[in-house]
């Protein structure tokens, strides 16, 4: 399945090509909740109809997609093992993270050392300055991260090149490998691949919407529609 953006690519400080972050989920299962959270939301909210799709028949639409999924299965396959390392080398990558940052904070004043945030895959999410919280987008940045941390001399820090560059290989093994169960269980399930891609024309549209009727406050509506691309 194909991630899809909208908005324009954020311009990268280190020079480098910009990177697109997923507005929608890469699951069946997350994007089925999402649907109806924003189908639900959408009912009593001031945004109105499409022209093309109205608020009621979204919902029933949505409501149908997540009743064709077999969420047993989609959450048993959710805390298999694949996913749940995921988890563990996530919470890893976050705490060490931090180490990583003082290191910068000590050799560079003046806060100088955000300067090199983006050389080493580190980005603006909300009000922090993490590695992405999208798995795919994550997985890049890591092979940033210890091309930086070589680059900048930290090899023999406890957090150097040493730490990283296994994490940064089995992180990009695993997301490939979910990315692979995800696509042959798609294919094995072809009705759910129908009502699919309808699901995300119209919440591709929605979010559209949403930006239309709030240009500077949309993205804090988009999270009250439960658009919460940093969870995906």
């Amino acid at each position: 399945m194909t991630p899809e953006s909208t908005g324009a690519p954020a311009p990268d400080s280190s020079g480098n090509e910009p990177t697109y972050t997923p507005n929608l989920p890469f699951g069946q299962l997350e994007l089925a909740t999402l649907a109806l959270g924003a189908a639900n939301f959408w009912q009593t909210s001031e945004v109105g109809d499409l022209l093309w799709k109205t608020k009621a028949a979204f919902l029933a639409q949505a409501q149908a997609y997540f009743d064709s999924l077999d969420t047993a299965d989609a959450a048993r396959d959710d805390r298999g093992p694949q996913v749940q390392r995921l988890r563990t080398l996530d919470a890893q990558i976050d705490k060490a993270l931090t180490f990583v940052k003082g290191y910068l904070a000590e050799d560079h004043d003046d806060e100088a050392d955000e300067a090199y945030y983006a050389e080493f895959g580190i980005k603006a999410e909300g009000k922090n300055q993490r590695l992405p919280g999208a798995r795919p987008a994550r997985a890049k940045a890591l092979a940033k991260l210890v091309a930086a941390v070589h680059a900048h001399g930290y090899d023999e820090r406890k957090y150097g090149k040493a730490f990283w560059t296994p994490i940064a290989a089995e992180y990009k093994t695993l997301v490939g490998q979910r990315a692979k169960t995800e696509s042959t269980a798609a294919g094995e399930t072809g009705e759910k691949n129908v009502q699919e891609k309808p699901v995300r024309k119209v919440l591709k549209a929605l979010i559209s919407l949403i930006k239309a009727h709030y240009p500077d406050t949309y993205k804090n509506v988009l999270r009250e529609f439960g658009f919460q691309k940093e969870g995906y």
